[in-house]
């Protein structure tokens, strides 16, 4: 490799370091890539600990060279996503977070959640680490802006029942112009961007005028929209005295992970506080976590602003400010102040990310005691600092699914969550975790990332049969992995071979913790078994139709929205739909009516 390395040109570009068996184990960029790969190869003994762990098993490199430094960033980035290289920091839970969407390109937009940025002509507001208050916040905003939220803008025979609930202006009936609606979606935008007030001005005057005409309902629910509006602004009550637009970021450095925090200013306003946690980094050097943190934050997020300030500058802050100013169009500049108000602003993002990262460390105390106890209690070898825990869920023996749920170092880790859907004999709950077992070991024997590590211990829903059924596989498969039960009628622990469980007291927190992992595996099941059951609905009664394939399946779906819809409608209106001709709509048609008549007997 040393050799080859000499013919490396002095370019900007992206180097790969693969192992023996070909696979990509890091990626990095480079403004000269000979004079960067070369300095991997110096004596180990010059070399940090996980440099030198890494280039171990370095077997193989390969190189692609760019025009520019800044294509070669974009492309690294590209390159870490595609193949998520294992001695590359990984920005943990980023990309899982999602974003408030407003598909502006569209003639009547619509608000919705999603985890994916897929465009450059929608409108995205987040990343939100609340999930739940997130839902909530867009439930709410559904009332106070009734757009559309069906995905397909067909025209329709009805209103759907939005409309008759004051939650959809109902474009798909010409309710409303296309310059009414565009005015309700400004106002969004306005809110989504902090300018609350000329909104509740707004609200206030049409409550007013709908007391004054006594109309008193209709003043109630302005009255209610204002209430839902302000409870919203509560939430971003601290304000600066000069309306900044600006993003605050500080990093918090820690021996196996760094904390980054990230305050977003609108405004003058605190429009949103997230944090994210990055670890497996070969670099320990703060200035390049950072550096990667905002390639990876400002990547697919649109709402970038010209000032960034940091606690700590990036390796390449010029880079990083002619890659931005190029994705954005505008200036863009990132700055570590050290005084004035923007030093004092920093500041407090820095004392709230140290207060999370005490209140983490406190509770990883706080676990690690658990986990040692419930150690001693089950008599294990090792601390389990990844358990697994599976239920079986079914009604009436069909559709029977199963859970996988992890919790690692007692947290649950909804990453590695996985589930089942049985194959074999439906109604035995016996045979389902055995074939649940074996089918998680083998995707582990076979190398599947999405099924390793092993657990240092597996929890059961059931009691002594459960458990014995999962340990005969674990000595077929020779997998030295601790079997325990955990029985919900009694609480009680069991263990493979052993009719006498361990009982331990309700209030001790290891029995907490195994009851948290049991009630997440019976949730995680019986949600996926009920998903199943409604798809299964959903689609078996078009199933039965002679001539109504797929294709015309998803047309009459989408344009009536549940078969239950399909059932009501005309011989005519059935025929309209895309894709069908009179011959099928009178198949569909005749099908329901034969049905109907049935069901009136």
């Amino acid at each position: 490799m040393k050799e080859r390395l000499k013919k490396v040109p002095l370019k900007p570009g992206v180097y790969l370091y693969k192992d023996e068996e070909g696979k990509i184990i890091y990626v990095g960029k480079a403004k000269a890539l000979r004079n960067r790969m070369r300095s991997y190869f110096q004596s180990p003994d010059k070399l940090h600990p996980k440099v030198r762990a890494m280039m171990a098993r370095v077997a193989d490199f390969d190189f692609i060279v760019t025009a520019s430094e800044v294509e070669a960033l974009i492309l690294e980035n590209n390159l870490i996503k595609s193949y998520q290289p294992r001695y590359n920091i990984d920005l943990r839970d980023d990309k899982t977070y999602p974003y408030v969407k407003i598909t502006v390109g569209q003639k009547f937009p619509r608000l919705y959640i999603t985890r994916e940025v897929k465009d450059g002509v929608s409108r995205y507001y987040g990343p939100y680490t609340d999930v739940t208050s997130l839902r909530d916040t867009v439930k709410v905003l559904g009332d106070i802006f009734p757009l559309r939220t069906c995905k397909n803008l067909q025209r329709r025979d009805r209103p759907c029942l939005n409309y008759d609930m004051g939650k959809c202006l109902a474009p798909c009936m010409n309710k409303v112009t296309e310059e009414e609606y565009a005015l309700l979606v400004d106002d969004l935008i306005a809110f989504m961007e902090g300018r609350h007030h000329p909104i509740i001005r707004q609200c206030e005057d049409k409550m007013k005028d709908a007391a004054a005409r006594m109309e008193y309902e209709k003043a109630a629910r302005w009255r209610d929209q204002i209430n839902n509006i302000k409870k919203i602004a509560a939430e971003q009550k601290i304000e600066f005295e000069n309306p900044y637009n600006l993003d605050l970021i500080a990093l918090i450095a820690g021996e196996r992970e760094n904390l980054l925090m990230v305050f977003k200013i609108r405004d003058g306003q605190i429009r949103g506080k997230e944090f994210f946690w990055l670890k497996q980094s070969i670099d320990e050097d703060s200035s390049e976590v950072i550096d990667f943190f905002i390639r990876q934050y400002y990547d697919s997020n649109q709402d970038i602003p010209a000032e960034i300030l940091v606690s700590q500058l990036p390796a390449d802050t010029a880079l990083l400010e002619a890659w931005l100013s190029e994705k954005c169009g505008i200036r863009i500049r990132i700055k570590k102040p050290l005084k004035g108000d923007k030093r004092h602003m920093l500041k407090m993002v820095e004392e709230n990310a140290a207060i999370v990262w005490e209140q983490k460390y406190q509770q990883s105390l706080k676990n690690h005691d658990i986990l040692l106890k419930l150690s001693e209690t089950l008599d294990l070898e090792v601390i389990p600092q990844r358990i697994e825990c599976y239920d079986i869920s079914h009604l009436s023996g069909g559709e029977t699914v199963a859970s996988m749920v992890v919790f690692t170092d007692a947290m649950a880790d909804k990453k590695a969550y996985r589930r089942f859907k049985i194959k074999t004999e439906q109604n035995n709950d016996y045979a389902s975790l055995a074939e649940t077992i074996e089918r998680r070991l083998k995707q582990a024997q076979s190398g599947n990332i999405a099924f390793l590590p092993l657990p240092d211990l597996i929890i059961i829903d059931g009691g002594l049969g459960q458990v014995n059924s999962v340990q005969a596989v674990m000595n077929e498969m020779q997998a030295e992995i601790p079997v325990f039960g955990l029985a919900e009628k009694n609480e009680e622990i069991w263990r493979p071979g052993n009719g006498h469980p361990i009982r331990l007291s309700r209030r001790d927190e290891g029995l907490k913790l195994l009851q948290r992992l049991r009630d997440e595996a019976h949730r995680f099941a019986l949600e996926y078994n009920r998903l199943r059951r409604a798809k299964k609905l959903t689609v078996s009664e078009l199933d039965h139709i002679q001539g109504i394939g797929p294709t015309r399946k998803k047309a009459l779906l989408t344009r009536f929205g549940s078969v239950s819809q399909i059932r009501r409608a005309s011989l005519e209106t059935l025929a309209s739909v895309p894709g069908m001709n009179k011959a099928a709509a009178q198949k569909v048609y005749d099908y329901f009516q034969k049905k109907q008549k049935i069901d009136d007997k």
